[in-house]
């Protein structure tokens, strides 16, 4: 919910010119990526992420004195004393773990505060902060594709290329590299707020016309395998052989599931994917020369 009124505002905080420094503490939510052995470098990116508003200019992400930009050309911070008051008279009263904010609205860039321009919000938790940093925190994770993996593949004469062959079970993973949780933070105003992606299931669309969606990364096919076993937990077997001179295209999208922690609170973002194509030749053979992908 959001009011207006035309009570007093509270003294300015100081400003910063994000333009003029666009390095300055207040205009940046510093993104900081925690590494863990085995992520293979997918993890989030490096850099600052920038506040900016409606017009795409540069603002402060928090200002002392007026609190955290709400992404409406306000800046808000806990509603108390007159102003709470204020608050509950237009809108009634916070329903837990809601509470009123007050913001302060103009343009930070000119020092422009109109007197008695007051917007009243509804936030959860620790207000914007919290999820203004959970956003950035998404915003700089780092999926990495799909590596895709198939066996038993055949090779056909001296053409490398991978070939499968209809009625043989192909057994689908997703190479670890590939694969595993991936971690993002930003921090700003003391406030940390870490997001983790988490790979969850796989679609895999085999190009014949069939869907195969598997929980987990699959399970990864070893030589000596009986080439009839199909795979315990991710695989598919075509039946169609491709037009003479052709292939399917195998495509993987991967789901992540988004969660962020910080600040004592925690939450989620709707789910992230990733996708990768392989383009696999399935023909009709006699005799197989199996080789590991």
């Amino acid at each position: 919910m959001t009011a207006l009124t035309g009570v007093a505002h509270a003294a300015p905080g100081d400003f910063v010119n994000c333009e003029q420094n666009p390095t300055a503490p207040e205009c940046v939510v510093d993104p900081s990526v925690p590494r863990s052995p085995g992520n293979g470098g997918g993890g989030g990116g490096g850099g600052s992420a920038e506040c900016r508003d409606w017009q795409g200019r540069v603002v402060p992400c928090y200002i002392p004195g007026k609190g955290w930009f709400g992404g409406d050309g306000c800046w808000y911070q806990p509603a108390t004393g007159t102003e709470l008051a204020a608050a509950e008279a237009l809108g009634g009263p916070a329903v837990p773990p809601e509470r009123w904010y007050v913001g302060s609205c103009g343009d930070p860039l000119r020092n422009d505060w109109p007197p008695g321009f007051v917007r009243f919000r509804l936030f959860a938790g620790q207000g914007p902060s919290i999820d203004l940093l959970a956003d950035q925190a998404v915003n700089r994770l780092r999926l990495p594709a799909p590596v895709i993996r198939l066996n038993p593949v055949v090779k056909l004469g001296s053409d490398d290329r991978p070939a499968q062959v209809v009625y043989v079970p192909t057994w689908l993973w997703v190479d670890s590299g590939s694969w595993g949780t991936r971690s993002a933070s930003a921090s700003a105003g003391g406030l940390t707020v870490t997001a983790t992606a988490k790979p969850t299931s796989v679609s895999w669309s085999m190009g014949d016309g069939r869907t195969v969606t598997c929980n987990g990364q699959g399970t990864a096919w070893t030589p000596g395998t009986d080439p009839s076993k199909a795979s315990p937990t991710c695989g598919h077997t075509y039946t169609t052989p491709a037009a003479p001179g052709g292939a399917y295209t195998v495509r993987a999208t991967v789901t992540w599931q988004i969660s962020w922690s910080g600040g004592g609170e925690s939450g989620t973002r709707p789910d992230l994917t990733t996708t990768a194509e392989l383009i696999l030749r399935v023909v009709e053979a006699g005799a197989l020369n199996t080789a590991t992908g």
